[in-house]
């Protein structure tokens, strides 16, 4: 039994833990999905609708740069995800941001879930996030949901991280590129763009490499997954 209400690609970027960088990997992979050539829309369901604001930032620097790829992104209530998810068939790929304790609505958290084709959990590389994320990602499983962490913040040199990463294979499927500190994720935020958009080769690897693994784990076909940098 499916609940997909499209054809069009579904990802849903969700998590029980605040301050994990949901609204930065969905504007990133919005971007890196526009400059491979697909239709994209994001959606903004927190509240704070920081999705929306930085797209409201990027149209501001289309109107001086119109090559900038255009990313729309609509924001409402989670009560509401239906709507823009009967509308994800005008879309290759929608992007869903969702609020810190998603889990809290339970019945329609877990209805957008199954309505995703697939969703990214982010998780930061500490024991607070590994108990925060683990019974989420049960949860998913025990739905049938397809899912799968996503390290962001991570620092490979603290003591903590491999014990921390060793877990979330335990609890689940690992996304297999993470996300490091990045100053870059950060400045082009604030202006209203992603990593993809600025000059910097090696950051830009990292969200080319997230982007081929989301669009495979939606199930975008490979022609569509283009190297979105030069």
């Amino acid at each position: 039994m499916s609940k997909k209400l499209a054809d069009g690609r579904v990802l849903l970027v969700a998590s029980p833990k605040g301050g994990v960088g949901k609204s930065s990997l969905c504007r990133n992979i919005l971007v890196a999905a526009a400059m491979a050539g697909l239709r994209v829309r994001g959606v903004d369901l927190d509240a704070q609708q920081t999705l929306v604001k930085w797209h409201q930032r990027r149209e501001l620097v289309r109107k001086t740069y119109p090559e900038t790829p255009e990313v729309p992104v609509v924001g409402m209530a989670l009560s509401e995800w239906r709507g823009p998810l009967r509308e994800a068939g005008l879309f290759d790929l929608t992007v869903v941001d969702t609020p810190p304790s998603i889990e809290a609505q339970y019945s329609a958290a877990i209805d957008l879930c199954e309505a995703a084709h697939h969703v990214l959990v982010p998780t930061g590389a500490t024991q607070d996030d590994v108990d925060s994320v683990t019974p989420w990602m049960q949860t998913l499983a025990g739905a049938g949901v397809s899912a799968s962490f996503v390290l962001n913040k991570a620092n490979r040199r603290v003591k903590s991280y491999e014990s921390v990463r060793t877990k979330l294979l335990k609890a689940g499927a690992l996304c297999p590129v993470e996300i490091p500190m990045l100053e870059d994720i950060h400045v082009s935020a604030g202006k209203g763009l992603a990593v993809l958009d600025l000059s910097n080769k090696k950051t830009a690897e990292t969200f080319d490499a997230l982007w081929a693994y989301v669009a495979r784990a939606v199930g975008i076909q490979p022609a569509k997954i283009a190297e979105p940098v030069a």
